[in-house]
C-alpha cells in the first residue's frame, strides 16, 4: 500500500521497538582541498532568537517524483530532519533523492525514487532567513564544497540527500562542519550520490551530537532541552540505507512530554545532529 501524507508533528517521536548503544564520538572532517570561492549570501544578522515552526514529514512507496508545498521561503529556512527507507535504485544508474527545495518562492518537500520501495523524509522549519547562503550541492568524487566563513551566528544543515550506489554501507555518509574559518559540505561513500545544505543566522548554538547505532538495534538518544524557541535538525546522514521500512533510518524529533529534542537511529545509521535558538 502506497504511503503519501504530510503532517505536522511538533510533538511526535518516531516509535523504535529495538533499543542499543550509541556513540558520541566526532568524525573526522573529510579533506577540503580544491574548495571553490565563498558562495553569495544574503545580508542581514539576527539580534534575537527565531521562533521555530512545526515539522512536516513526507514520504511514499510510489516511484517517481511526488512532493507537496509546504509554504513561503520568505522569513523562513527549512532543513533536512529525518531520513527513513531505501535509497537502493532497482536499476543502476537510477537516483533516488528526497528532502526540501525552493521553487518559485515556497519551500517544496519531496522524495523521488523507483524502487517502490519506502522512502520517507522529515523537515524542520525556523522563522528566520537572516544571512541565508545559497544552497550548495556536493556529489561523492567532489572537493568538500565551501558553504561559507564561519561567523558567530551563521549555523549550516542539510537539506537533501541523493544517492545511485551510495549509502550502500555503514561507513558512508555526507555531513556539513565547520574548520573554526568556513563551513564546508562533503562526505565519503561507496558508489554516486550527495548532498545540499544552506546556511542562516541564528544567534545562539545549543549544542551537537553525533549518535551510531549498531547493526541491528536502535535507539533513542536525547539533544538539547526546550526551554522556548530551541529548533534541532541533521547536519549529516549516513549509513546503509536498503530497507524496506518508513522507521528504518535517522529522526530528530521534538519530545513535548520531557521538553528535550531527541534522535532516533536505526540499524548502522548515523547521524549528526545540531541545534540552535
Amino acid at each position: 500500500m502506497n504511503r503519501m501524507t504530510v503532517m505536522k508533528r511538533w510533538c511526535l517521536a518516531m516509535p523504535l521497538a529495538a533499543f542499543a548503544v550509541g556513540c558520541g564520538v566526532e568524525q573526522e572532517a573529510p579533506g577540503t582541498e580544491g574548495a571553490p570561492a565563498p558562495v553569495a549570501e544574503e545580508t542581514g544578522e539576527t539580534t534575537q532568537a527565531v521562533g521555530v515552526e512545526n515539522a512536516y514529514w513526507w514520504g511514499t512507496t510510489a516511484n517517481g517524483y511526488t512532493s507537496t508545498n509546504i509554504g513561503t521561503t520568505t522569513g523562513r529556512t527549512c532543513f533536512l530532519s529525518g531520513l527513513q527507507g531505501n535509497l537502493k535504485p532497482a536499476v543502476a544508474g537510477r537516483w533516488a533523492t528526497g528532502g526540501v527545495l525552493q521553487s518559485a518562492g515556497d519551500y517544496i518537500l519531496f522524495v523521488s525514487h523507483n524502487n517502490s520501495k519506502a522512502l520517507g523524509v522529515g523537515v524542520q522549519c525556523i522563522y528566520t532567513s537572516a544571512g541565508r547562503t545559497t544552497e550548495m550541492s556536493w556529489a561523492q568524487g567532489q572537493a568538500a564544497r565551501l558553504l561559507g566563513a564561519v561567523t558567530a551566528q551563521r549555523r549550516c544543515f542539510l537539506t537533501q540527500v541523493t544517492a545511485s550506489g551510495g549509502f550502500a554501507s555503514n561507513s558512508d555518509y555526507v555531513r556539513v562542519w565547520n574548520d573554526g574559518l568556513n563551513w564546508y559540505l562533503g562526505g565519503n561513500l561507496s558508489g554516486a550520490g550527495g548532498g545540499r545544505a544552506v546556511c542562516v543566522n541564528v544567534p545562539e548554538d545549543h549544542g551537537g551530537w553525533l549518535w551510531i547505532a549498531g547493526d541491528p538495534g536502535g535507539f533513542t538518544q536525547t539533544l538539547a532541552y526546550n526551554p522556548g524557541g530551541v529548533a534541532c535538525a541533521l547536519s549529516g546522514v549516513g549509513g546503509k540505507f536498503d530497507d524496506n521500512s518508513f522507521t528504518d533510518g535517522v529522526s530528530v524529533d521534538y519530545n513535548a512530554g520531557t521538553r528535550y529534542w531527541e534522535m532516533s537511529v536505526m540499524n548502522g545509521k548515523r547521524g549528526w545532529g545540531n541545534c540552535v535558538k
